[in-house]
């Protein structure tokens, strides 16, 4: 599967909005609000950025990201583009019910890594397993990984900071689909 184009539209004060270019021809977008905490010199970045970079870094490709690229649609997302084919409801729901709770368990490895990039401390997998917990544990996470998600976590929040509202950041979602 080619890359999924993704972009961050910065709005005004904390405000974005992410847009996906999915492979079926629709742009869905999800607002959003929320912020993480990754430490370096711009310290935050978007919740929904934060989220992609560590389901990325992670391999965790039944993730939010992974679900919405494969054809999965949540309650805040909505498509703003493009043509629904026949059935895509149904496959939806179905990509959805395949993730299970890994969508959640992006959610809960998102926050744990970004607490300890924002902590500035050693990238320990021990720590953050026992921080997760084994249900939400992914064999993703190494050192090299953690590294890699702490790097990429920070350059984000340097580029988003440096935007103006109305100005995108642009990326792509690179994981083949669940």
């Amino acid at each position: 599967m080619a890359p999924v184009k993704v972009e961050f539209h910065k709005g005004e004060g904390r405000r974005y909005r992410a847009l996906v270019h999915r492979p079926d021809g629709c742009v869905v977008a999800f607002d959003g609000g929320a912020y993480n905490r990754v430490g370096g010199p711009a310290a935050e970045l978007p919740h929904d950025i934060a989220h992609l970079v560590v389901e990325e870094e992670l391999g965790l490709r039944s993730g939010v990201w992974g679900v919405l690229a494969a054809g999965g649609m949540f309650r805040h997302a909505t498509v703003v583009a493009g043509r629904r084919a026949p059935q895509a409801t149904r496959r939806g729901k179905e990509v959805i019910a395949r993730a299970g709770d890994r969508p959640m368990q992006a959610e809960m490895l998102t926050r744990a890594v970004c607490d300890l990039c924002a902590a500035d401390g050693d990238l320990d997998p021990t720590a953050l397993r026992s921080a997760v917990g084994e249900r939400w544990w992914s064999d993703g996470v190494t050192r090299l990984s953690l590294e890699r998600t702490r790097q990429r976590l920070r350059d984000a929040a340097e580029q988003w900071a440096e935007l103006f509202p109305s100005e995108v950041l642009a990326t792509s979602w690179r994981l083949p689909p669940p």
